[in-house]
């Protein structure tokens, strides 16, 4: 009876948060630009691909000068450039990364973008 009593107790947690609980990892979240300040943020020129990468879009491209192509997550892309293959150019702020969040790419916020 204690080992049905369980098994219907994670079912329903199951059921209530959509996944299993996790022990021991680290669940990544949306990050949204917002919830973090930063004193001087840089800007940047980026261009890249709107690539489709799970459930999130980024700009998969190169900054400014730079030839090493980089992972951009932008917190504000908008449904019109939200097409996986799109080529963009971009104007951005780097935001921070908050301290013991792993991600892997560059959070940016949008400024201006257009498409190539």
């Amino acid at each position: 009876m204690k080992k049905l009593f369980s098994i219907a107790l994670f079912a329903v947690t199951f059921t209530a948060f959509g996944q299993s609980p996790v022990v021991g990892e680290e669940i990544a979240g949306y990050y949204a630009s917002d919830n973090f300040t930063i004193n001087d943020q840089e800007k940047v020129n980026i261009v890249g691909t709107v690539m489709l990468k799970g459930d999130e879009y980024i700009i998969h491209g190169t900054a400014g000068n730079s030839t090493e192509v980089m992972d951009f997550y932008p917190s504000n892309l908008t449904r019109m450039f939200k097409v996986d293959g799109l080529r963009v150019s971009l104007e951005a702020t780097l935001d921070p990364i908050p301290d013991g969040v792993k991600l892997a790419g560059t959070p940016i916020t949008i400024i201006s973008i257009q498409k190539l």
